[in-house]
């Protein structure tokens, strides 16, 4: 087994991972893996854009507040404070990196509004703005001889040793390789593939998850998935992604017969928090309608704001200005993750996480939509600092002596991994076990069954197909905490216990690794 030594790790490229490595560069030497290629990642899929309270009218005061209300009871006031405070600099400095952001003729920024906002503060750059982020940030970090970016490596391994995290085990086409670090950082996105249906890309399995379960981590809210209302019908996984924005713009939900039904639902309408219109899109379609985005209204406009949705909507022969888009519910976020604090600290040592993967107290039970982006760049410029701090004092040291080998069968079980397979049976199997027991709706039986049934694949698993195995290990851990909260709450809605309870306020579910 080769062996690298650096001074951070990032595990992940997406915006999390590019923001961290660069942040930390000045610190140090930064290697970057990358499960596939850099740009095959959540991010570059986001559309809608960037929430900061940038408006004369805004203040991040407001935008804590809209994002507390969203987080239905489970967000950590301070930490929005800090996220809302930080916002409007990120942008500045997103601006300063060369990130082009949409300009009204004035030569203002063009504000967009979206559900559970208040007011307009969302930036955008067209209906690509995850994309063009990733660019600007992206073309900084190849400028920097100070990055490696490792592309094609899948981190199998967090090592720990003495309560202290100094390395990885990586995968790729040339084999197993150590990476030893005096830091590492989970930026691994999310689980969006555990679910039939998703708007996650190929690779969001949940990886850094079950890394930081398994090296002695702290797992909390798992029972948290966000499932965004406007999916479009058509098409393979991941589903392409109608963005929010269409509907802060005037478009409207409909079923075939063009009747308008959000209203009946929440005095917001199109615009309510995305758990009540997906399950209000999911209710309509189990009394057997479909569901249709009607985006008449944003007339003409639609061409100008919404280029990327309209040149996907053609290659299914749909014109969004006079056809109406049929849409679905699908997974698109998970709120909770590994445990963090303000810094992106876990409980490990040297071990820290952000973006997605990280459950920093910012979304509580349901994420306010264009909050995502925003804090993948105010945390993973945060942990940067943390570890620069840590660099220049020089605290953390390789735990393990370099002729330290591993035992012969852990290196041939890596050695000779598998890949996933998306049309595996059995990954195709937890999919749909998922979706249809631990999706929009839940209750107790169906959870128990879907925990008995993803037992049962166990042993249809040999040792080798490690991605296969932790995909469903995070599924369990998932249908187990959503069957530990007995109430609903956000994004997490139980038919057998349909109200939130006051006995659940602030409680978080914490799963503590069996090897901590």
């Amino acid at each position: 087994m080769r062996r690298i030594e650096t001074d951070v790790v990032v595990i992940g490229s997406g915006l999390a991972g590019l923001a961290t490595a660069l942040w930390a560069s000045p610190g140090g030497k930064v290697v970057v893996l990358a499960k596939d290629q850099p740009d095959r990642c959540n991010s570059t899929l986001a559309q809608g854009g960037i929430a900061a309270a940038v408006g004369e009218d805004d203040s991040p005061s407001f935008h804590a507040e809209d994002t507390l209300f969203a987080g239905a009871g489970l967000c950590e006031p301070q930490v929005v404070g800090l996220l809302t405070n930080e916002a409007p600099k990120i942008v500045a400095d997103l601006i300063a990196l060369g990130t082009r952001f949409d300009l009204r003729p004035s030569g203002e920024l063009d504000l967009a509004r979206e559900g559970a906002h208040r007011l307009a503060r969302v930036l955008h750059h067209g209906d690509s703005t995850g994309a063009e982020i990733w660019r600007a940030l992206y073309q900084r970090i190849e400028r920097n001889e100070r990055i490696r970016m490792m592309p094609g490596q899948r981190a199998q391994e967090v090592l720990v040793e003495g309560g202290r995290c100094y390395g990885v085990i990586a995968g790729g086409m040339d084999g197993p390789t150590e990476i030893r670090a005096r830091a590492v950082v989970l930026a691994t996105g999310g689980c969006g593939q555990l679910f039939g249906r998703t708007t996650g890309s190929l690779f969001s399995t949940g990886d850094g998850l079950i890394l930081a379960w398994r090296a002695g981590a702290v797992l909390r809210d798992l029972e948290f998935i966000q499932f965004h209302p406007t999916a479009l019908a058509v098409g393979d996984s991941p589903l392409f992604l109608i963005s929010e924005a269409v509907r802060g713009e005037g478009a409207l939900l409909v079923t075939e017969d063009g009747d308008r039904f959000m209203p009946q639902y929440h005095p917001m309408a199109e615009l309510a928090p995305r758990d009540i219109v997906s399950r209000a899109i999911a209710r309509e379609q189990e009394k057997g309608h479909r569901v249709f985005l009607d985006a008449a209204p944003v007339g003409t406009h639609f061409t100008q704001r919404f280029p990327t949705i309209q040149s996907k909507l053609r290659e299914y022969g749909i014109d969004p200005v006079h056809d109406l888009i049929p849409v679905t519910p699908a997974a698109h976020f998970m709120m909770g993750g590994i445990r963090t604090d303000d810094y992106g600290r876990t409980n490990i040592e040297g071990l820290f996480a952000c973006g997605e993967a990280a459950s920093t107290g910012v979304h509580g039970a349901n994420r306010l939509a264009s909050n995502s982006l925003l804090e993948t760049l105010v945390f993973g410029r945060r942990v940067a600092a943390a570890i620069r701090k840590n660099l220049t004092q020089r605290l953390g040291t390789m735990a393990r002596d370099a002729s330290t080998f591993e035992d012969a069968a852990a290196r041939n079980i890596r050695d000779h991994a598998a890949p996933l397979d998306h049309t595996d049976s059995r990954f195709k199997k937890i999919q749909a076990v998922m979706w249809e027991q631990v999706g929009i709706v839940r209750c107790e039986q169906g959870l128990r069954d879907a925990l008995s049934t993803l037992e049962s694949l166990e042993k249809e698993i040999e040792d080798n197909e490690l991605e296969l195995r932790d995909i469903l290990e995070l599924a369990q851990l998932i249908t187990q905490a959503a069957l530990e909260r007995p109430e609903s709450r956000g994004s997490h809605y139980r038919s057998d216990y349909p109200e939130a309870s006051p006995a659940w306020q602030k409680k978080h579910l914490n799963r503590g690794s069996y090897s901590a």
